[in-house]
């Protein structure tokens, strides 16, 4: 990190003891990223975005005040210290909330690539014209390849207080995003889909094209079945995406405020027993490991739901305070974004069953492989979702044709009680790895809405 900005928030925190605080805390985020898009043999796009923030809080009158800028200049000092103060006047409940004051010891985690930080614009280049190449040729059908992304960005996320602590991550990434339409006739399909690398080594845009030519044309011919209650398997993917929709049901915060389902039921059934749902800030050799917080506790192995009972939510410290507990290390922010909570790496513990052995297990029904309408097909407090999708009928335990305009419709919760089976195909470790996964699931009774 430059050092103009530690100078500026040893400055900042210098002038707010002055100011009459009796602690205080900045923490500094900025996210940098390159991107070039490719369409046609050519680049279309050429994109450089640079963001910076410094968020302040501060200890005033035994109230808890802060102040965001992005606008990281000398004369701002001034303005943060007395926003925050404002903010500390017009607080009617006092909260006993303090600046943490720091972890004895913090666990090492190196998230930042020197091969990756080689990356430079010709990098992303080659990358997004050989990706558009390579699924072009890959099967005549293919009619145009409509994104062929390439990204390298870099993060930096720094806490410092009054208190002596010190806190600093630095991580970067190189990533690719390649979708296509296909066509068979009058009927036309679409396929996208990314990948996150931790070394440049590990891209191969052959791979790529395939996996996406691949999965297009097996769409090609798809329709709506007929309207019918039925088991499904939710692919790894939807699951994820339907987990992460819901993740806010979770949150102590949520649950503290009547948000969510959830409330009052620490200690009770809330699931099958086959379910266990962990968050867990440090997974050994993944590249999306959280050392700290964002108040500087360190992120912990939380156990949410095990076997099906509900033990904990996701806790910053003050939401900690309020129950009486530990905060789990999920305070989230940005450096221009006030304190919530956040899940590190969340997901349900797998099961023993590879995906063909779900499939055998339900006979028939419908594999689900994408869904879409999230942000308005779901009640993130009732649970209920209405969702389209598209995928596979299963017959006799096997893929057959693909269907695609078919709404699934159910409740979360009532789905953690009745999922079957798991499956064991969660990747921790891949370029498809993320900080939220599930395994795919066999659910018996889901609604399917078709023609």
């Amino acid at each position: 990190m430059d050092n103009k900005i530690r100078e500026y928030i040893d400055e900042l925190l210098k002038q707010a003891l002055k100011e009459g605080f009796s602690e205080a805390e900045v923490y500094y985020g900025s996210d940098n990223s390159m991107s070039v898009s490719a369409r046609e043999g050519k680049i279309i796009e050429f994109e450089n975005s640079d963001s910076s923030g410094i968020s302040f809080r501060g200890l005033f009158n035994g109230q808890m005040g802060s102040a965001d800028t992005e606008d990281i200049q000398p004369d701002m000092i001034p303005f943060l210290i007395n926003q925050a103060k404002d903010n500390c006047r017009v607080l009617e409940v006092k909260e006993e909330i303090t600046v943490f004051e720091g972890e004895k010891e913090y666990p090492e985690f190196n998230g930042y690539s020197e091969d990756l930080a080689k990356i430079d614009y010709q990098t992303l280049a080659d990358a997004a014209l050989s990706m558009e190449k390579e699924l072009l040729g890959y099967d005549s059908r293919i009619e145009a390849v409509d994104d062929s992304n390439a990204i390298y960005s870099s993060t930096i996320s720094y806490l410092q207080n009054t208190k002596g602590m010190i806190c600093e991550t630095q991580t970067n990434d190189f990533a690719v995003y390649l979708g296509c339409r296909a066509k068979d006739g009058e009927d036309v399909q679409t396929y996208g889909k990314s990948w996150s690398y931790g070394e440049r080594s590990e891209f191969d845009a052959k791979k790529c094209a395939e996996y996406v030519g691949e999965h297009v044309i097996a769409k090609l011919g798809a329709a709506p079945v007929d309207s019918l209650k039925t088991p499904i398997v939710l692919d790894r993917f939807a699951a994820k995406s339907i987990l992460a929709a819901f993740s806010g049901a979770f949150n102590a915060e949520a649950i503290q405020k009547g948000l969510s389902r959830l409330v009052g039921k620490i200690g009770e059934r809330i699931a099958n027993e086959k379910i266990t749902l962990i968050d867990e800030g440090m997974i050994e050799g993944s590249r999306l490991c959280c050392p700290f917080d964002s108040e500087g506790v360190i992120t912990k192995k939380t156990v949410l739901i095990d076997k099906g009972i509900f033990r904990s939510a996701l806790h910053n410290r003050k939401t900690a305070l309020a129950d009486g507990v530990e905060s789990t290390g999920n305070a989230s922010r940005g450096g221009k974004n006030g304190l919530g909570i956040s899940p590190a790496n969340f997901h349900f513990e797998t099961g023993d069953l590879t995906l063909e052995e779900l499939f055998k297990k339900m006979e028939n029904g419908i594999y689900i492989t994408a869904v879409y309408g999230l942000h308005a097909g779901i009640n993130g407090i009732s649970g209920d979702f209405s969702l389209m999708s598209e995928g596979f009928v299963i017959r006799d335990g096997k893929i057959a044709e693909p269907v695609n305009q078919i709404t699934i419709a159910d409740n979360f919760f009532d789905v953690l009680m009745k999922v079957e089976e798991l499956a064991d195909d969660v990747e921790y470790f891949s370029p498809e790895a993320s900080h939220i996964q599930s395994p795919s699931l066999l659910i018996p009774d889901v609604s399917v809405a078709g023609k």
